[in-house]
């Protein structure tokens, strides 16, 4: 599980996020829901621990550089290495070596061997997504966080991760942001609202402002 409490997030002098708390609890997948702007990948940033705040966040009690091995965060633009096939940037994404097959086999109507031959620099935006989404999905983390993660990927490949997702979910903690509703409501996924700088659960509020 991943513990939020009272964060408050200010950026370039404007405050984003002002006292959140909220539980992200494990073997569960939450869906983060918010407008444009509203400060969802600024939230995912300091989970991923490279934005600043004041509060505290938790991983099962341990701070992120204690589970710094066990987190996958999938930011939206999906930096890849440009002069490097997709096979290799999934293996620097893990820091691991790991075989082609196992690596295509991962999600094969996600990122086949056609795909996943070719350098990174070659592949559009989308592409590039589906070779992190490989990367996260062979991690096996605890810890999986995806931010706007399906954008640019079509109907058959948000149906394909979010089956494995609901697989994963049995054993990890996952948390997402994005506007496919309906493959997020097939995971029965718990929502989390983030309105006026606030966190606010649909099943579990106090006050407006505990998650």
């Amino acid at each position: 599980m991943i513990e939020i409490e009272n964060v408050t997030i200010a950026v370039r002098g404007r405050t984003v996020l002002e006292n959140c708390t909220a539980t992200i609890r494990a073997a569960t997948v939450t869906h983060l829901v918010g407008a444009n702007g509203s400060g969802k990948t600024t939230l995912i940033r300091a989970i991923a621990g490279i934005q600043r705040f004041s509060g505290s966040i938790r991983f099962d009690g341990a701070d992120v550089a204690r589970v710094r091995s066990r987190l996958y965060v999938c930011f939206d633009d999906a930096p890849v290495f440009p002069y490097l096939s997709g096979y290799e940037n999934v293996r620097m994404l893990l820091g691991k070596s790991m075989s082609k097959s196992t690596i295509a086999g991962v999600a094969p109507s996600l990122a086949d061997h056609t795909l996943l031959k070719r350098r990174a620099g070659k592949l559009s935006h989308g592409q590039r997504k589906r070779v992190h989404l490989v990367a996260a999905l062979a991690s096996r983390a605890d810890y999986l966080v995806f931010d706007e993660a399906l954008n640019g990927v079509d109907a058959p490949t948000v149906a394909e991760v979010a089956a494995a997702l609901a697989q994963r979910a049995a054993t990890a903690t996952v948390l997402l942001t994005g506007h496919h509703e309906e493959a997020y409501a097939s995971l029965n996924a718990r929502r989390i609202d983030l309105v006026d700088g606030r966190l606010i659960a649909t099943d579990d509020v106090t006050d407006g402002i505990t998650a």
